[in-house]
């Protein structure tokens, strides 16, 4: 994750828009060397969200907790037992 002062964010806003959107890179500008704000791509916010509507839900996350436990103890299926074989 890059971090920039406020004023070369400034200076150079139209080719840190570009990365963020390019390589979903992560900036965060400072003012007096403190975080104040962070340029991201709209995709890693929508992630985000997503992830926090996941992680909120507790039915769900109580299934994602049986299924890795499930997978520990290796009760799972193979993609070739649920699909078939590629051949």
């Amino acid at each position: 994750m890059k971090t920039l002062p406020l004023s070369e964010a400034k200076a150079t806003l139209s080719r840190l828009v570009d990365q963020v959107a390019s390589r979903d890179e992560q900036i965060v500008i400072t003012r007096n060397g403190k975080p104040v704000a962070m340029l991201v791509s709209p995709d890693e916010i929508e992630g985000w969200k997503a992830t926090l509507e996941i992680m909120s839900d507790p039915d769900f996350m109580a299934q994602i907790r049986r299924g890795l436990r499930d997978v520990r103890r290796g009760k799972y299926l193979t993609y070739e037992e649920v699909f078939g074989s590629d051949e």
